[in-house]
């Protein structure tokens, strides 16, 4: 389906491999879970009678910083199933109209159910959100709109991935129907050298003098932080006509990422 107020997601692709994504030992044998149910879960439920005990899809939550692989992670699942990844915008399916954000979920719902697409709602929070004390109309139907969705989550017979910033920011109602929660932390020294290793281009040479590991260790940066640094620093060798990155390169571009969030350069 193309992008339209009925069915407000995009396609996820990507060009990367499980190879490429850098996580904890705990969070990757986690994810393989999630590729077992979606590699067996036709048998589970139909071959082996479990239908009547068990809810047809797969619900997960993905939480941690920004950068830091949630939304590499859906596109790889569903690159591994060969099925399409949807990511909802959600700035179009939430409406301060009363009913109006229920009809856009059953629209979305509706196209998608029985075709096993992945359905991916980044930021989360926006809408699934801890319910409020009623004070007004307002907390009235914001909180019908989270139980209907608990409902349509539930319900719906394919992989569904929450995604947030912040675990706790998630109501607690949707916590104990989660069948995964997986954390996806900063990348640690050993997770950023290999970011950065793995970044680079195989054209390009890196000035004898720089250590990688010494940057690794020094600046605590997300793998996609790591990514804008490594462009900057390529674009620089391009406008200069060389094939060599220098360490004031990457020292310049971790500058500028860092003052994006506010942050001073040691």
């Amino acid at each position: 389906p193309r992008f339209s107020t009925r069915f407000p997601a995009e396609r996820l692709h990507t060009e990367m491999a499980w190879s490429d994504l850098i996580l904890p030992q705990q969070a990757l044998e986690q994810i393989e879970e999630i590729k077992t149910w979606l590699s067996f879960h036709r048998s589970l439920l139909e071959d082996w009678g479990m239908s009547k005990k068990l809810k047809p899809g797969y619900r997960v939550l993905f939480h941690g910083p920004p950068g830091t692989g949630k939304t590499l992670t859906a596109a790889l699942l569903g690159q591994s199933i060969g099925k399409p990844v949807y990511r909802i915008d959600l700035s179009m399916v939430v409406s301060k109209f009363i009913g109006e954000t229920e009809k856009n979920l059953a629209n979305l719902f509706a196209k998608a159910e029985s075709k096993n697409w992945i359905l991916f709602f980044d930021e989360a929070d926006a809408l699934f959100g801890k319910r409020t004390g009623v004070r007004d109309a307002h907390d009235k139907y914001a909180n019908q709109e989270v139980s209907y969705l608990l409902q349509r989550v539930e319900s719906y017979d394919g992989l569904v991935i929450l995604a947030s910033n912040f675990k706790s920011n998630i109501d607690d109602a949707f916590a104990r129907r989660f069948q995964s929660i997986i954390h996806f932390p900063m990348p640690g020294s050993e997770e950023r050298l290999s970011l950065w290793q793995k970044g680079f281009p195989a054209a390009v040479e890196l000035e004898p003098s720089l250590d990688i590991e010494v940057l690794s260790n020094k600046y605590e940066l997300s793998g996609a932080t790591i990514m804008n640094v490594i462009q900057y620093a390529c674009l620089q060798a391009l406008s200069r006509e060389q094939a060599i990155i220098f360490e004031q390169d990457l020292l310049t571009g971790i500058r500028r990422e860092l003052l994006k969030t506010g942050k001073m350069m040691r």
